[in-house]
């Protein structure tokens, strides 16, 4: 029932508080209208049953545009000349100071301060005093304007009582919403907070990891090059030099470029370009290009996926999850060390694995593994990141209605394991991707991360 009224009105934050209160305002106008044109034709007031007529259907289309057309301030300055001017003829037609007329006006002055806008407050304030004035002077300067419509006190009676219960009522429905949406609203509010509180800490963690971990490559980078430049070297020495520039240049392009996807994500939206890849073949030229940085620290990166694996995802993305999670393995594995890599089918899922007997992760951090929280770790030749990969790695993987986990015990090693389905068949009952709409990600599959 809730669900439904909360439907009927408006959900936020697609409907303003303005929009869902005036909503209330609508749908109860509309049935109390409906209600009072039977009550006036048995009261004898067949001139006052138009009049309700005329409300529902005003009331009816002012909803209507509002809700479905999502058209308010138009609505709502129709809304109000024409109930002002009903009131004017239920004030006539309705026994004048002696019927409930009053009481109706007083209301009105309620719903004005509730749903026009701030900047018209003084003009429908003013209007609204002004109509009444001036029927209470009429009514006193030419007393025949205005005759009773009551054939006995017991009708005036069950007019009067049968009005009060309905604005009561109308009151509290519409007291009622603007508190639930008042609550909605702060409840909202607090949540951007909180949001925009958490973006600003990743923020500051990041540029504080970024003023420290980019100056550091950097300036190994220069001194390497003064000592090319200043210093005559054999080439056993200049042969050293140079590997271990590349592999500071490398691990700097691998900061850079997760920190250029990672800001790309959170800022432009990236479009994810789900289908069937054939596993090995899409991941052929990463494993290619890594074997070599892997046995250039002695380490055997070994490729066991079969041929026949399938799975939906991204082409662009699933690469640059696999190369970092790779980089991570050679990172922290010693020379001497085995990285595989396979895939295995478990009924309608598929998983890739990237296993390595490295250092293992510390059980303290593993819980906080896929955010800034662990921030950046030297690697066994003191390689160093910015601590972006993997939290790329979840927000990617998630991306394409995967799931990402883990297993890892320190001094064994480290398992990652990428589940994706592998038929689009098998994903219909699976939620929608919750995607920020922008520009189409960049082709990976020709621009190295290494």
């Amino acid at each position: 029932m809730r669900s439904l009224w909360a439907d009927s009105i408006g959900r936020p934050p697609a409907f303003s508080l303005e929009a869902r209160i005036f909503n209330v305002i609508c749908i109860v106008s509309a049935f109390t209208a409906f209600a009072n044109i039977f009550l006036n034709y048995l009261l004898g007031i067949p001139q006052l049953a138009i009049v309700m007529a005329i409300v529902f259907a005003i009331a009816s289309l002012c909803y209507y545009y509002s809700r479905f057309k999502m058209i308010l301030n138009s609505f709502i300055i129709v809304y109000m000349i024409v109930m002002n001017m009903l009131l004017i003829v239920n004030y006539k037609y309705n026994s004048g100071i002696n019927g409930p007329t009053l009481l109706i006006f007083m209301f009105s002055y309620f719903l004005t301060i509730s749903i026009v806008p701030k900047k018209q407050y003084w003009f429908w304030i003013s209007l609204n005093l002004i109509i009444v004035f001036t029927l209470l002077i009429t009514e006193y300067l030419q007393p025949g304007f205005i005759k009773s419509t009551y054939t006995d006190s017991k009708s005036r009676l069950i007019d009067t009582g049968y009005t009060y219960i309905c604005l009561v009522f109308f009151i509290f429905l519409v007291t009622t919403s603007i508190r639930k949406s008042y609550h909605t609203e702060q409840k909202l509010v607090e949540q951007k907070a909180a949001e925009l509180e958490d973006l600003n800490d990743t923020k500051n963690k990041l540029f504080s990891i970024l003023a420290h971990d980019l100056r550091a490559p950097l300036s190994s980078i220069q001194n390497y090059l003064e000592i090319l430049s200043d210093y005559k070297l054999d080439e056993s020495e200049k042969l050293s030099i140079k590997r271990d520039l590349l592999t500071s240049t490398q691990n700097t392009q691998q900061m850079l470029t997760n920190l250029l996807f990672w800001s790309k994500a959170q800022m432009d939206g990236l479009t994810v370009n789900l289908g069937s890849l054939n596993v090995k073949e899409t991941l052929k030229d990463t494993l290619t290009i890594h074997k070599g940085i892997a046995s250039e620290k002695g380490i055997r990166l070994v490729d066991q996926l079969k041929k026949d694996v399938n799975i939906i995802a991204d082409a662009d993305m699933l690469q640059l999850i696999v190369r970092n999670l790779i980089n991570n393995a050679i990172k922290f594995t010693a020379p001497g060390g085995e990285i595989t890599v396979s895939a295995d089918v478990t009924g309608n899922d598929c998983r890739i694995l990237i296993k390595d007997n490295g250092l293992g992760i510390p059980n303290k951090q593993q819980k906080d593994i896929f955010s800034l929280k662990v921030g950046s770790t030297f690697g066994t030749k003191n390689e160093k990141g910015v601590g972006l990969g993997l939290l790329l790695c979840r927000e990617f993987t998630e991306l394409q209605n995967g799931k990402i986990t883990f297993e890892s015990f320190p001094g064994v090693g480290t398992t990652f394991y990428l589940s994706f389905k592998s038929r689009f068949e098998e994903m219909k009952d699976r939620e929608p991707l919750n995607i920020k709409q922008g520009k189409k990600s960049k082709n990976l599959r020709n621009e190295k991360l290494i």
